[in-house]
């Protein structure tokens, strides 16, 4: 017989639950005090300032003058304080993933199998999450280093003291750093935490630099101390020195156990910099001269932009309107179903998006279409979720353009509007090829097609009209010059949220905020990866690496032709293992010298460069897509292959005519 509990037991469960409200609340505040409130605060001062000085410009001849240090300072806030909240949820992009608790969720069968995935699984776990921290560890220390060694405290941006605003690189390192040790269990605590004590060691020479910097600062003497970190950062370059390779492997398998990326790309970069015998304060240093660079802000404005669009009602408005002025064709909801995906990506700058916000709504349209082969709806969305990757105001081309300006310095000069018209025809040819297969298909399976409506039509595209205008004033107001890249994207930014918010009022004020919110994850968890590829690119064209990669390159391809078939081959391989920014970042200062030793114009190659890296995320057996459309779609990772398969084949068909026929690329330049 279960006896009732007593009043004394439930007085003190009553406390318990109370206790733990209070916890879950004051859990709430502190996310929002130290993380998501200043990020959303530095996305607000990043997207209405410069509206402001643009205004002010205009009408008074004379904008704000300290703008520019305030916009590029509160982009290296949101950058950090995002790429922090990604790691809070999770979500930083990594190759391999990374099971909580150390079992694979898979091992289900004989007890000896499951043992042994069960322990593979743990060695995994450990490895990703040692590598991590480490990683983690040594960001942190280097970055506080650069704090206080490159800048002076009495230095200001405005009122704001500069050290505090650049203190959000080894603030955000710190909190990652918390997030990833607070996750493991068990043995994987303890390899996380092994990890971090490696990687402060690794640092000895930063950690010793900072402690140089304070003492100095006091007007103190610590000779002791200043002593023993010296021999600790002798020690530490000495096994750099010696080891840099062999960690660098250990580097990289961590990363296809799970480790984020950006791990995996700064801690190569800490590595050999060490290990060269230069100051690993380097990579923090070109951090943040890269989040300085004039046209990047835009990227993280555009992608808040595309959000809008995602989490209003704005994606079913826009298939619609293509439903109904396309939908007399033959295959015409499969044309929408392209155009819809291409017009959401090229605002978001993630293809991740699109598959997991109009993926399920462009089935369904397909399906209620008529009699196509099963699965063609899959594939024809997996197939189109990176398209728009090529057209403006496309993030893909603002960060290439970036890196290539950084590498071209000394040579030729190469500006992103150039860019973005030598990629306008290839990226309409990838749609059309798209859309022709959707066409196919349904003459192929007999679509039956829609009577076209006039009055449908018209009447499908009032509610979507304010929306479609969005890339018109977008193009519009940078080819006329009137406004800079980044000034363009915070006008898109605000135009929405006015569309979104206050004509539409579909995006309350919680809305738009929440989704700013979700936007912090995917914009941190790109910044943070371009953050810290920029120091392995940095190193990597200090050393002159490019130089003889180029010539061990042009011996063994004698002709431009062989060139970029390898050139093809090799980046498909690099877009399938990698996201589209780090690969930029890291593939870039090698290509770019090598085309440039073939004669290739800077436009074509870098059209051909984005192009490869979108059809990536298609190739099998790892393309980014892939794995999303099997999420999106709760479909076999087998199933998704076998029906975009075909998409596949067709964009390496127009990849190959991009390629081989510069003229695409170079006609409006």
């Amino acid at each position: 017989m279960r006896l009732p509990p007593s009043d004394s037991q439930n007085t003190e469960a009553a406390m318990h639950s109370d206790l733990h409200k209070a916890g879950v609340k004051i859990h709430a505040a502190a996310r929002w005090i130290l993380l998501d409130g200043p990020a959303i605060l530095a996305f607000a001062v990043l997207a209405l300032l410069p509206l402001v000085d643009l205004a002010l410009a205009r009408t008074l001849w004379r904008g704000i003058a300290i703008t520019g240090p305030i916009v590029e300072h509160a982009l290296l806030v949101l950058a950090f304080l995002a790429a922090a909240v990604a790691s809070r949820e999770g979500r930083q992009l990594s190759l391999g993933s990374v099971t909580e608790g150390g079992v694979a969720a898979s091992a289900t069968s004989a007890p000896a199998r499951r043992w042994t995935l069960g322990a593979t699984e743990v060695l995994k776990t450990s490895l990703a999450r040692s590598i991590e921290c480490g990683a983690l560890a040594a960001f942190f220390w280097a970055s506080l280093s650069f704090v206080f060694v490159a800048f002076d405290r009495g230095a200001k941006v405005w009122v704001i003291p500069e050290r505090l605003l650049v203190a959000a690189m080894p603030f955000g390192y710190a909190s990652m750093l918390a997030f990833a040790l607070a996750r493991g269990k068990g043995i994987g605590r303890l390899t996380a935490w092994l990890g971090a004590v490696a990687g402060s060691f690794l640092a000895s020479s930063a950690i010793g630099n900072l402690a140089g910097a304070i003492v100095a600062e006091a007007g103190m003497t610590a000779p002791r101390l200043i002593a023993a970190l010296d021999s600790l950062s002798t020690l530490a370059a000495t096994l750099l020195k010696a080891g840099a390779w062999p960690l660098g492997t250990l580097l990289v398998a961590g990363a296809l156990a799970g480790a984020p990326i950006f791990c995996a790309l700064g801690g190569l970069a800490v590595l050999f910099l060490g290990g060269s015998g230069s100051f690993i304060e380097l990579a923090p240093s070109e951090a943040y001269a890269l989040l300085k660079g004039g046209a990047l802000p835009a990227l993280p404005l555009f992608a808040l932009a595309g959000f809008f669009l995602a989490e209003s009602g704005a994606g079913s408005r826009l298939v619609a309107v293509f439903r109904e002025f396309l939908g007399w064709l033959p295959g015409g909801e499969a044309v929408a179903a392209v155009l819809a995906c291409t017009f959401l990506t090229t605002f978001t700058g993630a293809n991740g998006v699109t598959i997991l916000a109009l993926g399920g709504l462009l089935a369904g349209v397909l399906a209620e279409a008529g009699p196509y082969k099963p699965g063609f709806a899959r594939g024809l969305v997996t197939g189109s979720g990176a398209i728009g990757l090529l057209l403006p105001p496309s993030a893909a081309i603002i960060v290439y353009g970036v890196n290539a300006q950084f590498i071209y310095r000394e040579g030729k000069s190469l500006d992103i509007t150039s860019l973005f018209k030598g990629a306008l025809i290839p990226g309409l040819i990838l749609v059309l090829a798209m859309c022709g297969a959707g066409v196919y298909a349904a003459l192929r399976s007999g679509v039956p097609r829609r009577r076209f409506s006039r009055s449908a039509a018209l009447a499908s595209l009032k509610p979507a009209a304010l929306e479609l205008l969005t890339p018109l004033i977008a193009a519009g107001l940078y080819f006329t010059g009137f406004a800079s890249l980044p000034e363009i994207a915070a006008i898109t930014a605000l135009y929405l949220a006015t569309v979104e918010g206050l004509v539409k009022r579909e995006l309350s004020l919680v809305k738009l905020i929440g989704a700013m919110r979700k936007s912090l994850v995917v914009i941190g968890g790109t910044l943070i990866i371009l953050a810290a590829a920029r120091g392995l690119s940095f190193y990597l064209i200090d050393a002159e690496i490019p130089a003889a990669f180029t010539a061990w390159a042009t011996s063994k391809a004698a002709t431009r032709f062989a060139f970029l078939l390898l050139l093809n081959l090799a980046l498909l391989i690099v877009g399938c293992l990698m996201d589209i920014y780090s690969a930029i970042l890291v593939a870039a200062p090698l290509v770019i010298p090598l085309g440039a030793s073939f004669g290739l114009h800077p436009v074509h190659l870098g059209v051909v460069f984005i192009l490869n890296l979108a059809i990536g995320f298609l190739t099998p057996p790892v393309g980014m897509n892939l794995f999303l459309a099997s999420y999106a779609f709760k479909k076999p990772l087998k199933e998704i292959f076998k029906e975009s398969w075909p998409f596949f084949l067709l964009q390496l068909a127009v990849l190959l005519l991009v390629t081989y026929l510069p003229e695409l690329s170079l006609l409006f330049l």
